[in-house]
């Protein structure tokens, strides 16, 4: 659902919103409104024009940008265990920068990820995955199934975006919800398969027994329910010409639920093409989680909770050494969060006590404090704000929206190098240590 309402903006050439992972790019920004962004997308824009974000504050009280950074510099480099978070609301260039600092103090990286708090993290999951960009699945898929979730909450332009448009051989398209939400208006293109997010191992690998006939799946299965639910989306599959599945990644805590999905779509496309469309991340997870992951994925062999970041390779720890576990088990005494944190990291922040000393490096946030603990707040541009650097948007597109420029003192990627050279200034002066 697009909206358009007033903003203070004048700008007239499209902009990436970056309210979500979908990093919509056909956004236009006037001194009468934003159009083709969704409300929350608007709902942005509109903070972005409102937020003081170069203001740099020390425990509440403002302070010259060079005095807070060395306050900070000093925080880190005295604390005994960091953790670096955040990172899914900042560019890749940001994000490297950020890698550099927690490797120059051992910190613990994790972008906060829901995956990362799975037992399994992503690798059951992604042995043998077949995925594809959201525009294949705009041009090709002639069914798509919305497999347990509902992309209208967690990307809210995703449907209008790359559903609701016409396949590029004009073939009609289909869809079908299966879970707990109808997603769509019932239609006769559309159907509501009804079934809880329990029965959804079930439903894969029986869906998967009746449209290839091989494998064995749970054939013996009583619920009356999956069974008349997995004969209807099995009988669409095999008349359709091109299948696309959407997931959201992170509901099951075990991973077994996308192992399944991804079985699933691998047998299908022995037999025709089918493809799955991972969704991660999403409005409450920031914009370039896709970046974050694969900035880890590069340095570290993981997308993150990576107990000390290495450029050799860190310790991938998923359920263990998770931004949220590392803070609630007392492990860490100084989080660097860079950009927008995830409401359940800032909610574990919250619990822990004054002892948890915070650096922040974000837009300023006038309806946000900290009073609680030690916190230096690095004041800096929002991406919305920024004309300069490059995201991933969450199927791996990149998206570039400027030349990242050393030039311009309060980006998030200047303000996080600063940080970077008064933390090895310490280090360098007391021998390296850390």
């Amino acid at each position: 659902m697009t909206s358009s309402r007033s903003t203070a903006a004048v700008v007239s050439d499209p902009r990436v919103c970056t309210a979500c992972p979908l990093l919509c790019d056909d956004v236009v920004v006037t001194a009468t409104g934003v159009t083709q962004a969704c409300d929350a997308g608007v709902a942005a824009f509109e903070a972005s024009d409102m937020e003081v974000g170069t203001t740099s504050l020390v425990d509440g009280a403002a302070m010259l940008r060079e005095a807070a950074i060395d306050r900070a510099a000093a925080m880190i480099t005295t604390a005994r265990q960091v953790l670096v978070t955040g990172l899914a609301d900042a560019s890749l260039e940001a994000i490297t920068t950020a890698c550099d600092l927690a490797e120059a103090v051992g910190a613990a990286i994790d972008a906060g990820g829901s995956e990362m708090s799975q037992a399994s993290g992503p690798t059951i999951a992604r042995a043998g995955e077949v995925t594809a960009e959201w525009e294949e699945l705009r041009d090709r898929a002639d069914l798509v199934i919305f497999w347990f979730c509902d992309p209208a909450a967690t990307h809210p332009r995703f449907i209008e975006r790359f559903v609701a448009p016409p396949t590029a051989a004009g073939i009609p398209r289909h869809t079908i919800a299966i879970g707990t939400e109808p997603v769509l208006p019932a239609s006769p293109t559309h159907r509501h398969v009804a079934l809880p997010i329990a029965a959804a191992v079930d439903a894969a690998r029986l869906i998967e027994a009746l449209t290839t006939g091989i494998g064995g799946g749970p054939l013996c299965i009583c619920d009356e329910a999956v069974v008349s639910g997995a004969k209807a989306v099995a009988a669409a599959i095999v008349t359709a010409g091109c299948v696309a599945i959407v997931t959201r990644r992170g509901a099951d805590p075990l991973g077994l639920g996308p192992w399944s999905t991804a079985r699933l779509v691998r047998a299908i496309a022995h037999t025709k093409p089918a493809f799955e469309i991972p969704l991660a991340g999403g409005i409450d997870d920031g914009a370039n989680l896709a970046g974050a992951a694969a900035v880890s994925t590069w340095r570290y062999g993981a997308a993150g909770a990576i107990a000390q970041a290495a450029r050799g390779g860190g310790a991938f720890l998923p359920a263990e050494c998770d931004a949220i576990r590392l803070i609630d088990r007392n492990e860490v005494d100084c989080v660097v969060a860079v950009g927008r944190l995830p409401p359940a990291i800032e909610a574990a922040i919250a619990r822990r006590t004054a002892a948890l000393g915070l650096v922040r490096v974000a837009p300023a946030d006038p309806m946000r404090t900290d009073a609680a603990r030690p916190t230096i707040h690095l004041g800096c541009r929002s991406l919305l704000a920024s004309r300069s650097g490059t995201l991933l948007r969450g199927d791996g597109r990149r998206v570039v929206l400027g030349p990242d420029s050393a030039a311009d003192s309060d980006s998030m990627t200047a303000i996080l190098a600063a940080l970077l050279a008064g933390v090895q200034a310490r280090l360098a002066a007391r021998g390296g240590g850390t």
